[in-house]
């Protein structure tokens, strides 16, 4: 009975749920686009090089964690939308209590509405999520993102995931409100005005006092935190910062809105009105606070996040290049060759069966990568890699285990051989993979294939401009060492802005739904405010300016928490970046973190409108 009749009270009052179910959808859309993404890469993980393989690797990440902040942020926009109605019905849920209802029918009620929108949203997203897979994939393989074109997979598992994430989104979305709304009281259906509660529950204080805990716990920590360990961190923590923001968002961003109207609200009389809305109408001001602070706290994170890794590879790369030169040849094996040439360390890989699985190891004269690469052992030593040995580096000592003598099993070819760990190698990404094998290895000079790099040191009285040009009438591209890791670097930097720029977008959306949709309810519940505000001499122009004022306030206060969480997070990860590698430079991404602001802009910009379209033709008086 009460799903029938939540059926009948959602096609009644299906607007604020509009919001909600098209948010829904866009993540679920991201979800099975992720799903099939991941699906299709996994098609294609034959024959490829290291490169390539590396390249398809970051993509499934990229769209992963795309998804998951989309889920993120659409489980705001659901948690919020059901706040809402649940405040908008408070006399409806009285007059069913007053009629005999019980707390467990009307949690019921709007759980069965839940079901409904998850319904909704959970079906056009699939079916969206579907729809662009292949334009997606095109435009991906166009762009120079996925270095082949990859196909289409089946759609069974990715719409059994798509289809729980969306039920799931719903469900805890309106987990919190259908319990509100539970405790609703035969009395509210006799009350014309209701005060918002701006003091936390317990369990809100609680929550804040934990995620306020965890970032007291990190900064701690900080200084001694390996530099893999503080990137996942820096991935989790914005999220525990935002939750506990918005545990006490009633009090916090009211507060901070009060605050940032305070010199506005003396010279404008409409400033004055939007201060006090925002800080006594907790609910709405939360509901738009919190995906601006959601997106600026996440975003801002992991593009900081991205920077300080992008500093620390090329920090990196320049403490251990000794080359002089780097060069690109189809032959590099003739750049011995060369006058003034003391060492050429021609850079090697090959695929082989190792630990985890197919891996890409770097093939290596360890006397010729010590001369330019600087190769060298922070656990065990380099005197033994040669014949049936390994060496790691630490990221994969800490990812996948491994002690010094330790011995296993490695294919190469058809052929099993027994390797022993010998060393453990400093992390240097664009100079060595993770996988380390001597170039007398049994076998390796079969599978063995040449990159193309060159790491040239030149002879101790050799002019290094002559002996590059020298090199060049051999027909191959020559870098200074200096100039090859800024290029290295500036590429990296580059696909970072753009993978980040394809994360920001579907997020930006979905912030810009959540506070459109807030400021659309919550104009809804100011009717009667509205047009005593008018029965007073309040002018249309001066009600839609306190809207417009009222989101701004807001949308200052939420700027100052987002910020300030992915500031934190920066720092963090720039500790563990110097704590590694004192050198690095220090990379600030201003163009990002200005997008990023400006997406925020957008965002209150959008919900200012809305505010102002909501009350658009004037409140008269009747």
């Amino acid at each position: 009975m009460m799903v029938s009749h939540s059926l009948k009270t959602l096609r009644q009052s299906w607007p604020p749920y509009a919001g909600a179910a098209v948010a829904l959808a866009g993540g679920i859309a991201l979800v099975t686009l992720a799903t099939n993404m991941l699906g299709a890469l996994g098609t294609v993980s034959d024959g490829l090089d290291q490169q390539t393989r590396s390249q398809i690797d970051d993509l499934g990440s990229l769209f992963g964690i795309m998804a998951g902040i989309s889920l993120f942020l659409a489980l705001f926009v659901v948690s919020s939308t059901f706040g809402f109605v649940v405040a908008t019905r408070r006399r409806e849920l009285g007059l069913l209590r007053l009629l005999g209802a019980t707390p467990r029918q009307v949690r019921t009620l709007l759980l069965g509405e839940a079901v409904a929108v998850a319904a909704v949203g959970t079906v056009a997203g699939c079916l969206l999520g579907t729809a662009v897979t292949v334009p997606v994939l095109h435009v991906l393989h166009r762009a120079g993102v996925t270095p082949v074109l990859l196909t289409m997979p089946g759609q069974g598992a990715g719409w059994a995931i798509a289809a729980s994430c969306g039920v799931g989104v719903a469900l805890v979305g309106a987990w919190r409100a259908g319990a509100r709304a539970g405790r609703t009281q035969p009395v509210e259906a006799l009350r014309d005005a209701v005060l918002e509660r701006r003091r936390p529950t317990v369990v809100q204080g609680l929550v804040a006092l934990t995620a306020a805990a965890a970032l007291i716990a990190t900064a701690w920590f900080a200084p001694g935190m390996p530099l893999l360990f503080a990137l996942l961190v820096g991935m989790f923590l914005p999220i525990v910062a935002v939750i506990g923001a918005n545990a006490v968002g009633g009090l916090l961003y009211t507060e901070l809105a009060a605050v940032a109207g305070a010199a506005m609200a003396r010279r404008d009389p409409a400033a004055h009105l939007a201060r006090d809305l925002a800080r006594t109408s907790g609910r709405m001001t939360s509901a738009v606070a919190a995906p601006v602070v959601a997106i600026m706290a996440v975003a801002g994170s992991m593009v900081l996040a991205v920077g300080a890794t992008a500093d620390w590879s090329e920090g990196a790369d320049r403490s251990a290049l000794h080359s002089e030169l780097v060069v690109e040849a189809a032959h590099p094996e003739r750049i011995r060759d060369v006058p003034g040439v003391e060492v050429s360390d021609v850079r090697r890989t090959a695929r082989v069966g190792f630990w985890d699985g197919p891996t890409e190891v770097e093939v290596v004269d360890v006397a010729d990568a010590a001369a330019t690469r600087s190769l060298q052992a922070t656990r065990g030593s380099l005197a033994d890699l040669h014949g049936r040995a390994v060496a790691v580096t630490a990221s994969y000592v800490t990812d996948l285990g491994g002690r010094i003598g330790q011995t296993r099993r490695m294919r190469i070819g058809d052929r099993p051989v027994e390797v022993r760990l010998v060393a453990v190698v400093p992390d240097a990404p664009n100079l060595w993979a993770d996988v380390i094998v001597p170039d007398d290895l049994p076998g390796i000079g079969k599978v063995a294939r040449d990159t193309g790099t060159v790491f040239v040191r030149t002879d101790a009285g050799a002019d290094v401009a002559v002996t590059a040009r020298s090199i060049r009438d051999t027909g191959a591209q020559v870098s200074t060492a200096a100039a090859w890791v800024g290029t290295v670097s500036a590429e990296a930097r580059a696909t970072n802005t753009v993978v980040l720029w394809v994360m920001l977008g579907p997020a930006g959306v979905y912030a810009a739904i959540a506070a459109v949709n807030a400021v659309l309810i919550g104009m809804s519940q100011r009717r009667r405010q509205t047009a005593t505000a008018r029965l007073l001499g309040a002018t249309p122009a001066q009600v839609r300016r306190t809207t417009l004022w009222e989101t701004v306030f807001t949308g200052a206060g939420a700027l100052l928490v987002g910020g300030a969480i992915a500031a934190f997070t920066g720092w963090l990860v720039r500790q563990a970046v110097v704590r590694d590698v004192p050198d690095a430079p220090l990379t600030v991404p201003w163009q990002a973190l200005s997008g990023i602001t400006a997406a925020c802009l957008v965002v209150l910009l959008a919900a200012a409108v809305a505010g102002a379209y909501a009350l658009r033709g004037g409140e008269a008086p009747d």
